[in-house]
């Protein structure tokens, strides 16, 4: 019983780490082409940069990168491939015995 229990769980989490994976992945080229027709621009120009405190004393600029929000889906990705893994060797674990 016990068993059953923690393997639904873990199909139930890796179903959603898979999902959390395609979402990640496909939203970024979804939203470029969304953003590309609605706003008629060109986004692979784009950056993001911020400016604060430019008069009144001492000034910051923020740049923005795109290199930190490539980790939750390399993240969630492992964790997939690592519940498909453990589910398949289960089952043939308990196909054996």
């Amino acid at each position: 019983m016990r068993k059953r229990k923690s393997n639904r769980i873990i199909i139930v989490l890796t179903i959603i780490c898979a999902l959390i994976t395609f979402v990640s992945v496909f939203s970024k080229s979804l939203l470029k082409l969304l953003y590309s027709y609605k706003f008629n621009m060109d986004i692979k120009d784009a950056s993001a940069v911020g400016i604060i405190g430019g008069s009144d004393g001492p000034t910051e600029i923020f740049i923005g990168s795109q290199y930190t929000t490539h980790w939750v889906p390399i993240i969630f990705a492992i964790l997939t491939s690592l519940g498909v893994v453990y589910l398949i060797a289960d089952r043939r674990r308990n196909k054996h015995n």
